[in-house]
């Protein structure tokens, strides 16, 4: 019987000492840092997997900068200043930030990147400002070419979302910063040439003669012609030929027509873009 009672006493005091232990344990994995802060590792973190996601709009504008580039900076403070294009634009509705929920995200490329959007911003090609993009379902729809009259503003943001060119008549064009040989008016805001957002002149001038032929007017020698004046008058093509409203339409078509339509991002102007975009 005593002996009995020993080897109980002995596996209660075991117990013990092993429940001791499991919490020193639990306790040593909140290591604390300079500073005053503790880190605790994710096994004694509480379990979120079962919370909401964040909404990651499929459709989207993407204002991609890089440390690298002054510019950038630049036109971010430009852009964020009081009473500017992202305030008015806020003030309508817009989402505009460094996520993937917002109608604008902020991308710095050096950072790490959304898996839907990662690929993509490797592929880019950086020089001396913003690359300002609207992606939809993982493809480049629009894009923006800064230098080529068209300013970075609430205006364009709006175009790049819909599709539609909603500026006032009256607007004061940038400085035009682009090779041109002053056959054809510039715009900046440019659609992909069939599925290609950053086309070569070769590129551009075999997709017109190829699949816009009659909207080519008989004296245009498009062959001397500069990237920029190919884009601008494929853009006007394609807002013409598609339905989109756009503002020199009627200059490169064969008959006019008043019909416009928005694109599936849902949006009009700069108005708020809506769930759509989602």
């Amino acid at each position: 019987m005593v002996r009995l009672q020993f080897s109980i006493a002995w596996l209660l005091l075991l117990s013990a000492l092993s429940t001791v232990a499991r919490y020193s344990s639990a306790a040593d994995e909140s290591l604390p840092i300079p500073g005053g802060r503790t880190v605790v590792p994710q096994s004694v973190l509480p379990d979120t997997s079962g919370a909401a996601a964040p909404i990651r709009r499929t459709k989207r504008v993407l204002l991609v900068t890089w440390p690298e580039c002054p510019r950038c900076s630049e036109e971010l403070q430009r852009l964020q200043a009081a009473g500017g294009p992202f305030e008015l634009m806020r003030n309508r509705g817009w989402l505009i930030g460094r996520g993937p929920e917002n109608h604008i995200q902020i991308v710095d490329a050096s950072n790490v990147l959304d898996a839907d959007i990662a690929e993509l911003v490797s592929e880019l090609t950086f020089g001396g400002s913003p690359v300002v993009l609207y992606v939809e379902q993982g493809a480049i729809a629009r894009s923006f070419q800064r230098g080529c009259t068209t300013p970075l503003d609430q205006w364009t943001f709006g175009w790049l979302m819909t599709g539609n060119d909603e500026r006032p008549v009256d607007f004061d064009p940038e400085p035009i910063d682009v090779a041109t040989t002053g056959h054809y008016r510039l715009r900046g805001n440019h659609w992909s040439v069939d599925g290609n957002w950053n086309p070569s002149r070769e590129y551009v001038i075999q997709h017109l003669r190829a699949a816009h032929p009659s909207q080519l007017q008989p004296e245009w020698d498009i062959e001397v012609w500069s990237l920029e004046e190919l884009r601008s008058v494929h853009d006007d093509i394609h807002d013409r030929e598609e339905g989109f409203r756009g503002r020199y339409t009627a200059s490169t078509a064969t008959r006019s027509s008043s019909s416009s339509r928005s694109s599936s991002s849902g949006a009009v102007g700069y108005r708020k873009p809506g769930n759509a975009g989602r």
